[in-house]
């Protein structure tokens, strides 16, 4: 994993991106949250993570936490709680486009009334 913060940022939409509601879903999860609790080049944005995870996809998010271990830091981190508009913000996304951008990987035009 590279340390690097946008980089990080970008590998977990990509991680997201690529769910499709299976059961290794949370092995790549799991995997992406080792991954960055290694990191010591800079604070990872867990809870950010954590957060937009349990937003657009929340039975992966249930089942992640399910299979940690209480009272670990991991477990502690998916337990706190944080709006996902502040999320996005600290992650870099602050307009509809980049979000769709960032979780769809794509932008969807929206019909415009008349």
């Amino acid at each position: 994993m590279r340390p690097d913060r946008q980089a990080l940022i970008d590998e977990f939409f990509a991680m997201v991106r690529k769910l499709n509601r299976t059961g290794s879903d949370i092995m790549y999860v799991r995997e992406f949250f080792w991954r960055s609790s290694e990191i010591r080049a800079f604070i990872p944005p867990t809870v950010e993570f954590m957060t937009v995870l349990k937003t657009y996809n929340a039975v992966v998010f249930h089942e992640f936490r399910k299979s940690l271990v209480p009272n670990t830091s991991m477990h502690i981190l998916a337990s706190c709680h944080m709006e996902a508009g502040e999320a996005l913000i600290s992650l870099g996304i602050t307009s509809l486009e980049e979000l769709q951008l960032a979780v769809k990987g794509r932008i969807i035009a929206v019909a415009q009334e008349g």
